[in-house]
């Protein structure tokens, strides 16, 4: 009896059927892609047919009636490589793959691509997922955890995802569309391709933020030090205000149709001021619970010029904020757990607790609300575009930045504007809140972006209280009024302070592990310049394999002495983030380019020479940055000793 006259074995494959090692890569590797796959088995299948050459191609049926193959009838492989004959597969490292097919040209790219290379699968269609899984052994491609399957039109869980392999695409992608596919699902790839390009635009922003700032942030870090061992961590507010209402206040133009609605709230609402709304807050009498710093550039002091003597807000502020902001702060000071920090005090093992890295004041806010347990979570004045002409809300410390240019032919209006124009090869047309064009900046655009990724793996409630600026998906657009109205109505619980008091006695130990960095940075620099010379020789004689050989074994030497101070390496490497970036792009373009012998040992030890010139040179920035951080702090305590 067969399957076919016994419904029982209906599910009944061969053993060497492709769907069943497929199925278990699936499984292993992409679950729900493999349980929404094996529902669809109830479902009828397309009709796969074998083409003029042996091979499957398969037929779908349109709405309209047309019937679409998605292969060649005569030769579906010869097909697959003239799709991929222009895509430049030893260059990328990425492949947004737009349809699956069968998977020929998938299977083809995994083939030739990089062994580090990933490819994103955009296909709606369990049944062609199903049809490829059926008659095509894709399990050695499914099973490198190198394919990463999309098949929902979901913006925040496509940037979740991608976010991770930010580098990894920064290197080279390239988008691959099969014809068919996109004919059939036409809507779908177009918003694909929309979505594919602005998660473009905020890797390119990412990276640029992180190679421009990285020795800046640096620095200010190693300046700090003394003020994070000193300062309390948020590990107290965890969870402090589970399920009350949060406010952030940024100081969006559209902050000032509402802000006069923030006075007297604090009793209701956590009220979360990102550093430029906090002096107009106070001015208006009303004291925001938290501000959040984390700007390294010297101008956000103007923030913190006019405070009282005395203010109960708390700053919650990233190390890398400049030095200043926590002097001037009048309030308690907070910082959050950094890596960078913890590594340079390492012998003092402060372990404070760490927030999600954010690019703005306004995404450290919003951290510090999922930290504090707030539900809802109420934003006003985030416009993240140029509402009705105007770039910041007027009555900010920007006005005492411009004042001194002010007259009868320059008012706040025109500076306003101005600042908007110089962005005027990077504006871009978005919805507003409600669904109205207006225009937005690359670098708003992409905090725009990180915002809904974040909305979306939020377990609290959004709400867009700002009542202008663009529309933010998943956030829920409602009047201040309305959303103070319905959410922040209970008191908050009253909670006794509990500000730890700044510990000045770890000021000492922390220069002598400045000290310490500084020792180990030296000796990181003298390997270097060892290292150097046995590595032009290697470059210079590698067809003497005694001589090559022999150079190869110091070098060996060296690293071993330099994975002794392996830790201090990593930081000293903060200091030069776009060497650590070219190298990077090296080692992936040189796996993609598959080259073998002589050629690829050549390119190896050209790589490496170029990394140690730029550790030798990272070396020193360091070095310097260590002994301008302890005399910060040699004289801070000479300071102290004194006033006592």
């Amino acid at each position: 009896m067969t399957s076919a006259t016994d419904p029982s074995q209906r599910f009944m494959l061969p053993a060497d059927a492709p769907l069943l090692s497929n199925l278990a890569a699936l499984w292993a590797t992409e679950p729900k892609v493999a349980m929404a796959l094996e529902a669809a088995l109830e479902s009828p299948a397309y009709p796969v047919e074998k083409s003029k050459s042996g091979d499957p191609t398969i037929s779908i049926r349109t709405d309209d009636g047309r019937l679409v193959y998605l292969h060649s009838r005569y030769e579906p492989v010869k097909e697959a490589e003239r799709l991929i004959e222009s895509v430049a597969i030893t260059q990328k490292t990425t492949f947004y793959l737009l349809g699956l097919g069968l998977g020929y040209h998938l299977e083809m790219l995994f083939e030739r691509a990089s062994s580090e290379a990933i490819f994103c699968i955009f296909e709606p269609d369990i049944q062609i997922i199903r049809a490829a899984l059926e008659h095509r052994d894709l399990s050695k491609a499914i099973g490198s955890h190198r394919l990463l399957w999309f098949r929902d039109l979901d913006k925040s869980a496509l940037f979740q995802r991608l976010t991770p392999h930010t580098a990894l695409i920064s290197v080279g992608s390239e988008t691959v569309q099969h014809g068919p596919s996109v004919q059939l699902h036409d809507e779908f790839y177009k918003q694909v391709g929309i979505w594919l390009g602005e998660f473009a635009s905020f890797c390119r922003t990412n990276m640029n933020t992180l190679l421009f700032n990285s020795e800046q942030t640096a620095r200010n870090i190693a300046r700090n030090v003394g003020w994070y061992a000193a300062a309390g961590g948020i590990n107290r507010l965890g969870g402090r205000y589970k399920d009350c209402p949060a406010v952030i206040v940024s100081a969006g133009p559209s902050l000032r149709k509402n802000k006069h609605l923030l006075k007297g709230m604090e009793d209701n609402a956590v009220l979360i001021a990102v550093q430029t709304t906090l002096q107009p807050l106070l001015e208006m009498g009303c004291e925001p619970h938290f501000v959040t710093s984390l700007d390294y550039h010297e101008i956000c002091t103007r923030f913190f010029e006019k405070l009282p003597s005395k203010i109960r807000t708390e700053l919650v502020a990233e190390p890398k904020a400049t030095p200043r902001v926590l002097e001037m702060m009048t309030g308690p000071v907070n910082l959050i757990g950094n890596d960078f920090a913890e590594g340079l005090l390492r012998e003092l093992k402060l372990r404070k607790p760490s927030l999600t890295s954010g690019a703005t004041v306004a995404h450290l806010a919003f951290y510090l609300a999922e930290h504090l347990g707030c539900n809802p979570i109420i934003f006003v004045g985030q416009d993240l575009g140029f509402s009705d002409g105007l770039c910041y809300m007027p009555g900010t410390s920007y006005e005492d930045v411009w004042r001194p240019e002010l007259g009868r032919f320059c008012t706040l209006e025109m500076k306003q504007w101005e600042q908007i124009m110089r962005d005027r090869m990077i504006l871009r047309r978005i919805p507003d809140y409600k669904g109205r064009p207006m225009y937005t900046e690359e670098r708003l655009f992409t905090y725009l972006l990180q915002f809904e990724r974040d909305f979306g793996k939020s377990k609290a409630c959004i709400i867009d209280a700002t009542e202008g600026g663009a529309l933010k998906r998943g956030a829920e657009a409602m009047p201040l009024a309305e959303a103070i109205e319905k959410y922040c109505q209970k008191p908050l619980p009253k909670i006794e302070s509990d500000v730890p008091g700044l510990r000045w006695d770890l000021l000492g130990p922390c220069r002598e592990s400045l000290l310490l960095r500084k020792e180990e940075a030296g000796e990181i620099e003298r390997i270097s310049r060892e290292t150097l010379p046995l590595l032009e020789e290697i470059r210079d004689n590698l067809s003497d394999q005694r001589r090559v050989n022999r150079a190869i074994a110091q070098v060996d030497e060296l690293r071993a002495k330099m994975d002794a101070v392996g830790r201090t390496y990593d930081q000293v490497m903060q200091f030069s983030q776009q060497t650590e970036l070219k190298r990077f792009e090296r080692d992936r373009l040189l796996a993609a380019a598959r080259l073998k012998g002589f050629d690829r040992q050549k390119s190896q030890v050209e790589r490496d020479i170029e990394n140690v010139r730029a550790v030798i040179a990272a070396s020193d920035l360091f070095s310097q940055a260590m002994m301008e951080a302890a005399e910060e702090l040699e004289r801070h305590l000479s300071r102290r000793k004194e006033a006592a």
